[in-house]
């Protein structure tokens, strides 16, 4: 009887429904916008439609209802603006499930730390959730339409993480806003018409946009193109960017080699000079040749080594432009502060309540570039154009 006793006790502390919650009372949200607004903050959310996330057509968007809802609400802080969406919602909000965090750049320029103190301080929000600056209004970005996946806020989460060799989560994120030396870089992103070129076609999209460079909390500057390449480069972030490259002589006839960087390293040293810190960045590439529209033949050695240097030429440039854009904006994006710090520590203490100011916009660099080109393709030369002997280096 003793036993019996025990074993029915058991089954009672062991009853596992007690605080279960229905699939049915949960708001799952899989992607959040805030703007700025009236002097407080506009929260837009989206929401999964989890009977519609389903069906035989299997992935995208395009099987007639949509998957998602998004709700809207204004508030005086960011914890204001989720209460008061709950006040319209027959469901609780819930935010585990949180794939994107998206900020206006308007907003992002005045800091982002209010915005995370009440993200962190809830339990449910994830740190490998992936925050992304909008150009322009966040709201707009969330409500596109996505053509390939079931919820806008899946195809934001895809471009965040191709934007960059490691995708940078809010952890991420974090960590570089909280290290002496070095400041956070987050994918930009921004709305754009879908298929511009169908008139009947009125659906949008998103599209990367760039590389957003923070100061601190605040956001710096876009880095948009080339810059935005460059600045990946040297990360060592970049990935597998395609290099156009002009051979010398044939500039006129603008017929240029594209090559397909498929592995990339960057090394940062600091070095000290008569007293003055200087910077010396060395990248090492490997490419693959992606296109050839020149009338050189790539199996002619002397043609692979004019081609490495001029794509060296190339890479550096592109280095250089970028470092100088975050000299100008006072970004220390690539860390040299960090780097900094972590060789030279009694120096680095007399210097560092002047190094954004004042030390980091004028610092020297130096950038070396190593490119060797490693796979021709399946062509040897172009289709339509006859090889073109390369006279002697004299």
């Amino acid at each position: 009887m003793k036993k019996i006793g025990i074993s029915i006790v058991c089954l009672v502390l062991l009853a596992g429904c007690w605080d279960r919650k229905e699939i049915n009372d949960v708001a799952f949200i899989v992607g959040s916008a805030i703007d700025m607004e009236d002097g407080g903050y506009r929260s837009t959310m989206q929401i999964a439609a989890v009977g519609q996330m389903g069906g035989p057509q299997g992935g995208g968007g395009s099987s007639g209802s949509k998957a998602w809802h998004v709700e809207s609400a204004f508030g005086r802080t960011i914890h204001t603006t989720r209460e008061a969406e709950q006040k319209h919602l027959s469901r609780i909000l819930h935010f585990s499930h949180r794939r994107v965090l998206i900020v206006s750049d308007s907003l992002a320029r005045q800091g982002v730390i209010p915005l995370f103190d009440s993200i962190f301080r809830f339990p449910q929000n994830r740190l490998s959730s992936f925050p992304l600056i909008a150009m322009g209004e966040a709201k707009e970005v969330l409500t596109a339409e996505a053509p390939l996946e079931r919820t806008p806020a899946e195809m934001i989460r895809e471009l965040a993480q191709m934007a960059t060799l490691e995708p940078i989560n809010m952890r991420i994120f974090v960590y570089s806003l909280l290290t002496e030396g070095i400041d956070p870089i987050v994918p930009a992103i921004r709305k754009i018409p879908a298929a511009a070129n169908l008139k009947k076609d009125q659906k949008t999209t998103v599209e990367l946009a760039g590389i957003a460079v923070f100061k601190h909390d605040k956001l710096a500057t876009i880095l948009e193109d080339r810059l935005a390449t460059g600045l990946l480069l040297a990360m060592g972030q970049a990935r597998n960017p395609a290099i156009e490259v002009m051979v010398p002589g044939e500039e006129r006839n603008r017929r240029a080699i594209v090559l397909q960087i498929s592995k990339s390293e960057s090394q940062i040293r600091p070095k000290l000079k008569n007293g003055r810190i200087e910077m010396d960045l060395s990248l090492t590439m490997t490419a693959n040749l992606a296109e050839n529209t020149s009338d050189y033949d790539s199996t002619d050695y002397r043609w692979r080594a004019l081609l490495e240097r001029a794509a060296e030429q190339r890479v550096t440039r592109l280095v250089e432009d970028a470092v100088a854009a975050l000299q100008k904006h006072k970004s220390d994006a690539l860390g040299f502060g960090d780097a900094v710090h972590r060789r030279y520590r009694s120096h680095w203490a007399r210097l560092r309540d002047r190094w954004e100011e004042s030390e980091f916009p004028q610092i020297k660099v130096t950038v070396k570039s190593d490119v060797n080109m490693e796979n021709d393709g399946a062509l040897i030369r172009s289709l339509d154009r006859k090889s073109k002997e390369l006279k002697p280096s004299s």
